[in-house]
């Protein structure tokens, strides 16, 4: 009899484990399935709003605004599109031609299987200009981590490269000039994205935590974008593809700043007009004491050029084109005009 009941006992709590992992499987299945539905639907309600263009076998999203020259050529921080720079793009092409663009694996352009580090960005960078017939020198503006990329290319090509304007970028030693805390913590985050994110991405989950606007590395973020593209730019970061290729790009930060620091090292910076802004009030977890180390580290960018000029912008966060797109188009237009009154004086 005891035999019998301790049969039935296992034999229950042997059901039980199938039937919670059914439950977990069915949930995975379903979150899976639903963000692979939810995913081409936002495809189908969003179409590209510029052009699409082939290099090395991806489709590439790039938009022109304006006409002129020099060129601006704008690129986004880890995980963002060219919906950043909506705020920016329409009022600089009102004096010269703006040329955006969606990085490999983020908005309308195709997943890369290559590294996502700053050589790599520079080099597909060059050949989407070269595909959309748009000849330098240009006008380079990088936000956060994309920073990292605008002084890489201007290092590797300075020839292509008639001014720069950097906004509240990424410097090659942050985490060694910054407190230990604070460094040790945005790594323990980095870690866990890599290996976490893709998987939520999947499933699903991460849909969620966008659509209640609750990025872990980025609470808040769709509240500063314009009403009018919001449920475009949440579209944006629902899909699939942007947790893998926000993992893969996090991965290679270390990388990529051994890239620019080594470039540093060997190579001059042009001497062309610079502008490198600033955050002035601190968001996202960053406390006041992280904040002014990374003013200090872009004044030593802003040192880079002889015509460099660094600013606080004082009532923006980290996002400053989108908290203040006004001061972000000012600078821009003054790197315009110093590099066309060094063209044509």
């Amino acid at each position: 009899m005891r035999q019998s009941q301790t049969y039935l006992v296992e034999s229950t709590e042997m059901l039980w484990l199938v039937v919670l992992l059914g439950l977990l499987m069915g949930v995975v299945g379903f979150g899976a399935i639903y963000q692979a539905l939810a995913t081409s639907r936002d495809r189908r309600r969003f179409p590209p709003p510029g052009k699409l263009v082939e290099v090395n076998g991806n489709n590439w999203h790039y938009q022109i605004m304006g006409k002129g020259h020099p060129t601006v050529i704008v690129d986004s921080g880890s995980g963002g599109s060219h919906l950043d720079w909506q705020l920016v793009q329409p009022e600089v092409a009102k004096f010269t031609r703006i040329f955006s663009y969606d990085r490999a694996g983020y908005g309308w352009s195709d997943f890369s299987s290559e590294p996502r580090t700053a050589e790599q960005a520079v080099n597909e960078l060059r050949q989407l200009l070269k595909e959309a017939e748009i000849a330098p020198p240009y006008v380079l503006v990088g936000m956060s981590f994309s920073g990292l990329f605008t002084r890489l290319f201007a290092y590797e090509y300075p020839e292509e490269v008639a001014g720069m304007v950097l906004v509240d970028v990424t410097h090659e030693k942050m985490y060694e000039e910054t407190p230990t805390e604070w460094v040790e913590l945005n790594q323990r985050l980095e870690r866990l994205l890599i290996y976490v994110l893709p998987i939520l991405g999947r499933m699903g989950l991460f849909r969620l935590l966008v659509t209640f606007d609750y990025l872990p590395f980025a609470a808040g973020l769709f509240q500063k974008f314009p009403l009018s593209i919001q449920p475009l730019a949440k579209a944006i970061y629902s899909q699939t593809q942007f947790g893998k290729t926000f993992a893969e790009e996090s991965a290679a930060v270390s990388v990529s700043m051994k890239q620019v620091e080594q470039a540093r090292k060997i190579k001059p910076f042009p001497e062309i007009p610079l502008f490198v802004l600033s955050s002035g009030k601190p968001d996202f977890g960053i406390t006041q004491e992280v904040l002014e180390k990374l003013q200090e580290l872009h004044v030593d960018l802003a040192n880079e050029s002889p015509q460099g000029v660094h600013i606080i912008a004082d009532k923006s966060g980290h996002f400053i084109q989108l908290d203040d797109p006004e001061l972000v188009i000012d600078v821009i237009r003054q790197v315009v005009e110093k590099v066309r009154y060094h063209s044509f004086p």
